[in-house]
């Protein structure tokens, strides 16, 4: 058997502990370090990537193109490009991407993937971090069969906004989604306020982005308990501001997602440390609820438990970061985005020391 020690995050805070482990299992846990580890650290949880398109990685990023011009479906430059990208390359990136946030402490990823079966297909060969399936039609129209084969692959589907959509087929799309028993969501209010009381009659499980969300539209989400994935880092590259303390003071359930990954890479300790520094722009002193949005919302976006319990009999989850020697909660988002985690462990998959 074999031993981390540190500081373990709870959800109660952090405590001093090991973590004993063997074949991809925990086998004990316990108060006080141990006398041999293979890593020592602040011992946390591996984060979900709430929301990501990994492929756009092929995708060269434009610097004088507006949003809509470079993700606007069905013309935009990230549809030109992948278009004519070929599959096996396109097959690579998820390759190196997923492996790439496996490494960073990312055990799984919601993906909104273009290209409909045939391009959430290709999420499947990913080997790192485990991709939670989010398909989306060639174009925003509503096709049953297109839409059916489609389902006997993704976990769910995640169409842009209702604005690129004639909204009867979106609703046909949102019905035929859930009686499937899948998951429906949808990009809402990133670029303009979209009306609230026509999304949330689709009944989507979350919604991306919300940068125009009023006061009011986030209390609603809060109350209907629909939580909201942000991505401060793009919302900034194309000048819009993530509302995230309005969110938090609202009670809204907030995850932390990556978005388009040409303009900002799937580190998810990046994100972390952007989005507390954006809070503390705000305003806002607490950063818990930053690392909340990584460990334990996402978790939600995916159908998983949202809290971790580190417990004898349960399958590995959870990586080890270095300390820095001042308050864990703050060494993690804000002071740990320049390094690798020395060891990640999910099941049985293991990156760092063998």
């Amino acid at each position: 058997m074999e031993y981390v020690s540190g500081h373990i995050w709870s959800p109660e805070g952090f405590w001093e502990g090991h973590i004993g482990f063997e074949d991809g299992m925990i086998v004990e846990v316990g108060k006080g370090r141990a006398k041999q580890n293979v890593a020592e650290g602040t011992i946390l949880p591996t984060f979900i990537n709430a929301h990501s398109h990994i492929v756009d990685y092929v995708v060269p990023v434009d610097l004088g193109m507006s949003l809509v011009e470079v993700v606007a479906p069905p013309d935009g430059l990230k549809y030109r490009v992948l278009k004519a990208t070929p599959m096996e390359r396109q097959r690579r990136a998820v390759s190196y991407i997923s492996e790439c946030m496996l490494r960073k402490g990312v055990s799984a990823f919601a993906d909104f993937r273009e290209g409909s079966a045939e391009g959430s297909m290709l999420l499947q060969s990913a080997q790192g971090a485990r991709p939670f399936i989010m398909g989306k039609t060639r174009r925003p129209r509503f096709d049953r069969d297109e839409v059916l084969e489609l389902l006997k692959v993704a976990d769910g589907i995640g169409p842009s906004a209702i604005s690129d959509w004639d909204y009867e087929e979106l609703r046909e799309l949102s019905r035929l989604v859930h009686s499937r028993g899948k998951v429906f969501a949808l990009h809402c209010s990133e670029r303009v306020r979209e009306d609230l009381d026509k999304v949330l009659d689709l009944k989507p499980s979350y919604l991306v982005h919300m940068c125009q969300a009023t006061d009011g539209d986030l209390e609603v989400c809060a109350q209907e308990g629909i939580p909201i994935v942000v991505c401060p880092r793009s919302n900034m590259f194309f000048g819009l501001t993530t509302p995230l303390r309005r969110m938090i003071e609202a009670g809204v359930v907030v995850a932390l997602g990556t978005d388009n990954a040409m303009i900002s890479f799937p580190d998810m300790f990046v994100e972390m440390e952007f989005a507390g520094r954006l809070l503390r722009s705000q305003g806002m002193s607490r950063l818990d609820c930053v690392l909340s949005m990584a460990a334990c919302n996402g978790r939600k976006i995916i159908n998983e438990r949202p809290l971790i319990e580190f417990d004898p009999g349960t399958p590995c989850d959870f990586m080890v970061v270095r300390e820095h020697g001042g308050d864990p909660v703050t060494d993690v988002v804000l002071r740990t985005a320049g390094f690798d985690p020395l060891l990640v462990c999910v099941g049985g998959k293991r990156r760092g020391p063998q």
